[in-house]
C-alpha cells in the first residue's frame, strides 16, 4: 500500500599534492588518510525548488568499498585538496555494484556555494578526494526481537534509509515496515518510482500542499492506534527538528529510547 499526504513545506601547504594525500588529516572525530576517487555517474534524481538532487557514483576502489558494511555509514568528500569536505551518507546498499565493483552511490543536493554543489557540477571522469567509509551506520543490535519497524526520512535523508531497505538486513514481519518519507512534492522526491518496490508501506508526506510534515502524520497515526509500542522500533534520518519531534512522540507512546535508531 502507498499512502500520500500533501504538506507545506585545511589550509594548503607547500607540500606536493601526491605526498599530502598520504598524510593523516584530522576530521574532528577521527584521523584518516585522504584517497583519490573518480566520478563514474552523475544523474538527476529529483528537484527541490532551485536545487537538484543528483545520484553521484564514486569509484573508491574495491578495498575501500569493502569497509562499507552497515547501511547508514558515510564518506567525507571534497573536490580539491584545499576544499571543505562534505559528509554524505551512502545511498547504495553494502555489496551493491550499480556503478562498478569499487563504486558507491551518493545522493547529493546541489546547494549553491557549498561543496555539495561543486560535487553535483562535476563531469563523469572528474577526480575527487574521499575519506575511508566512516560511522557506525544503523546499529540494530538493540532492537533485535522487535518485529515491526517505522522508518523516517526527509529530503536527501532518504539515502541511508534506501540503503537499509535494499540491504536485506532489516528483519521484520511481512507487511510490518512503514516508511514516512517527507519531501516538498512529488518532483522533489528522490527514488519515487523505485520506492514502489521497496519492502515497506510508503507514507509520502508532501509539504507543499497540505501544511503537514512527517511528524504531523505520525501524531495522527499514534492517536489512531497504528503504532504498536510493544513490538516496534524506529530508524530515522533527516532534519534534526523532525528527528527530535518523532523520537519524543514515539517515546511518549511507549517506545524505549534505545528502540529509536539513528546513524550518528
Amino acid at each position: 500500500m502507498r499512502r500520500a499526504v500533501a504538506s507545506p513545506i585545511p589550509r594548503p601547504t607547500s607540500r606536493p599534492r601526491r605526498a599530502r594525500l598520504h598524510e593523516l588529516a584530522r576530521a574532528g572525530w577521527n584521523d584518516f588518510a585522504w584517497s583519490k576517487a573518480s566520478v563514474v555517474a552523475n544523474d538527476r534524481r529529483a528537484r527541490a525548488g532551485e536545487a537538484e538532487l543528483r545520484a553521484i557514483g564514486v569509484e573508491i576502489g574495491a578495498a575501500a568499498r569493502a569497509a562499507y558494511a552497515t547501511p547508514g555509514q558515510f564518506l567525507q568528500i571534497r573536490t580539491r585538496e584545499d576544499g571543505k569536505a562534505a559528509f554524505i551518507a551512502i545511498a547504495s546498499a553494502p555489496g551493491e555494484c550499480a556503478f562498478g565493483e569499487g563504486a558507491v552511490e551518493l545522493l547529493v543536493k546541489a546547494q549553491s556555494g557549498a561543496t555539495a554543489g561543486e560535487i553535483c557540477a562535476l563531469d563523469v571522469g572528474a577526480e575527487v578526494e574521499v575519506s575511508p567509509v566512516m560511522g557506525k551506520g544503523f546499529d540494530l543490535t538493540a532492537v533485535r526481537g522487535r518485529s515491526k519497524a517505522v522508518l523516517f526520512a526527509t529530503g536527501s535523508g532518504i539515502s541511508p534509509i534506501r540503503a537499509l531497505l535494499r540491504s536485506g538486513t532489516l528483519k521484520t514481519d511481512a507487511g510490518a515496515t512503514t516508511l514516512y518519507y517527507g519531501t516538498r512534492d512529488a518532483e522533489a522526491t528522490a527514488f519515487l518510482e523505485e520506492s514502489a518496490s521497496w519492502p515497506c508501506d510508503v507514507v509520502r508526506v508532501y509539504s507543499e500542499d497540505s501544511g503537514k510534515h512527517v511528524q504531523d502524520v505520525l501524531r495522527e497515526d499514534i492517536a489512531s492506534g497504528k503504532i504498536d509500542a510493544n513490538d516496534t522500533f524506529a530508524v530515522l534520518c533527516g532534519q534534526k527538528e523532525m528527528a527530535d519531534e518523532v523520537i519524543e512522540m514515539l517515546t511518549s507512546a511507549g517506545l524505549p529510547r534505545e528502540a529509536c535508531v539513528m546513524n550518528f
